[in-house]
């Protein structure tokens, strides 16, 4: 079999390769797109790092293709809807380099504090000014954590080291969780008034884009200092430079930019303002950690069949797949729905019923729900392998069972979430056809595509709410695909869950707040 590395490995994982007798590797040093397309067709692997683009057109020049490994976390330059219908497994090494991101994070809020490059610089040019930069200690200072997944969880740790005071947010894990680790769980308006420096650890999602802005940053302490080691888009730019201009915030640490790279970007030259160029994965032990890992890994799956790692595929056999495939679509479906309304989630039931699951193994279905329920929320990717440990380290109780009785269905999964003492269910089922559908959300019998951008309003049950709706939805050219009703056995509350063509703005749903008659609006996507 051929492995095609397409981005450079580090000498230890083709180490690995090299040594199996069945495995040929190829490892052109930095081949262009033409030459990767020349090599593909006869190979069974590539790996590649975050600079080879694989598309739907590269996987046309790969008949023999049957994984894709990504010797690192992130997964965006590689098209897996596409890898996946054509039966190709895209894996990555989730973890391998979380010590590198979070130590690039304390070097940078140290580096800030001391002014160490600028002092560097200073040096350089031939100066001796001491008290020009004057820098502050960590000790005994305030840090603000926003996002404690296993990156900021080590920067936790890390700050803890320093004994500096840790506060952290996260609307996805409980201040019991927050409070082992160490650090005191807080609402963010707290984070933002409180903290003298401040660190961000949370993915990029329309909910965390610009998550720091004019209006936050006002709430921040004068003085405050703020690191970016995560995701670029995270903070507004343009506020954070005013911010920084006037002297309200101290200075700034990034690694990360909303453009890369951030050529004109006026942050590059400000005094107070220190920056690397996406490092924070860059050190030689993570890249020698993601690239055994990877090697691991392709050789598992090729020879053994083993998957680990997986993004798109559960670990259960070939001949399983066909049938549980329509199953697994609805069980992270359902999963991502209870991700989007409840958080933090504290404990998870799930029953399995109906004769066809009966045939069927259980374990990737969890793991689909799991990851459903994390992906909204966390950093760091998961996967359907990954996703029960990350449950466990959120301390997520999951408790799954099954039952014969589906009520005229061949399959049903309900899935139950208790969230700060309230409970939800959404139960759901395969169509002929396989079409996945909502059948019962709470107490509301229905029958919703899950799938799109969705409204769920729960109103009193009363003429012209509806109308309402739909009136204004139109004022904010939010278009209805289409809409699915149900009310309660005793007639006094309805629900209506609506799929629009696109995500409707705050106001509008701010608008149909308002309405005394309407009594909650979330939107999903799923």
């Amino acid at each position: 079999m051929k492995i095609l590395i397409c981005d450079g490995m580090h000498a230890s994982g083709l180490a690995i390769l090299r040594a199996d007798p069945d495995i040929t590797v190829v490892a052109p040093d930095q081949p262009s797109l033409e030459e990767i397309r020349d090599l593909l067709p006869d190979c069974d692997a590539m790996v590649v790092r975050s600079r080879t683009k694989v598309t739907e057109s590269l996987l046309d020049h790969a008949p023999r293709l049957k994984v894709v490994g990504r010797a690192g976390t992130g997964v965006d330059n590689i098209d897996v809807a596409a890898a996946s219908a054509r039966g190709i497994l895209v894996m990555n090494t989730p973890g391998a380099n979380a010590m590198a991101a979070a130590e690039h994070t304390m070097a940078l809020m140290l580096a800030l504090a001391r002014h160490v490059p600028q002092a560097t610089q200073s040096m350089r040019e031939g100066r001796w000014d001491k008290k020009r930069f004057m820098g502050t200690e960590l000790y005994q200072q305030t840090l603000g954590i926003i996002g404690l997944g296993k990156i900021g969880t080590i920067v936790a740790d890390r700050a803890l080291g320093f004994k500096m005071n840790v506060l952290a947010h996260d609307p996805h894990i409980t201040p019991e969780t927050a409070a082992i680790l160490g650090c005191e769980w807080v609402e963010l308006d707290d984070l933002w008034r409180r903290s003298d420096f401040i660190t961000l650890h949370t993915p990029l999602t329309p909910e965390t884009r610009n998550l720091i802005n004019r209006e936050t940053l006002a709430k921040m302490k004068r003085g405050v200092r703020i690191i970016n080691c995560a995701r670029g888009g995270l903070i507004d730019e343009e506020a954070l430079y005013d911010a920084i201009v006037s002297g309200h915030v101290a200075g700034a640490a990034l690694d990360v930019f909303a453009k890369e790279p951030p050529e004109g970007n006026p942050l590059l030259f400000l005094p107070n303002v220190i920056f690397t160029p996406h490092l924070g994965a860059s050190s030689y032990q993570a890249q020698e950690n993601v690239s055994k890992a990877i090697a691991v890994q392709i050789l598992d799956y090729l020879k053994r069949g083993i998957i680990r790692n997986a993004v798109n595929f559960p670990s259960i056999s070939a001949r399983e797949y066909d049938r549980i495939r329509p199953y697994m679509i609805l069980a992270e479906r359902l999963g991502h729905l209870h991700g989007q309304l409840c958080t933090p989630i504290e404990r998870v039931e799930i029953e399995y019923s109906g004769p066809e699951l009966e045939e069927l193994p259980l374990d990737p279905l969890t793991q689909s729900i799991a990851k459903g329920l994390l992906d909204p929320v966390l950093a760091e990717k998961v996967n359907l392998v990954n996703a029960p440990m990350l449950l466990r380290e959120r301390k997520i109780q999951l408790t799954a069972t099954r039952t014969s009785e589906a009520r005229g269905y061949t399959g049903l999964i309900r899935v139950t979430v208790e969230s700060k003492g309230q409970k939800r269910s959404a139960t759901g089922a395969v169509f002929p056809g396989n079409e996945i559908r909502l059948i019962r959300l709470n107490t509301y019998r229905l029958e919703a595509e899950l799938e799109g951008i969705n409204l769920i309003v729960q109103n009193k049950d009363i003429p012209g709410v509806i109308g309402f709706i739909g009136t204004t939805l139109g004022n904010f050219q939010v278009n209805i695909a289409n809409m699915h009703l149900s009310r309660t056995p005793e007639r006094d509350k309805a629900i209506a869950i609506i799929r629009i063509d696109s995500e409707a703005p705050e106001e509008a749903l701010n608008a149909l707040r308002a309405n005394a008659n309407i009594l909650s609006v979330e939107q999903v996507r799923l």
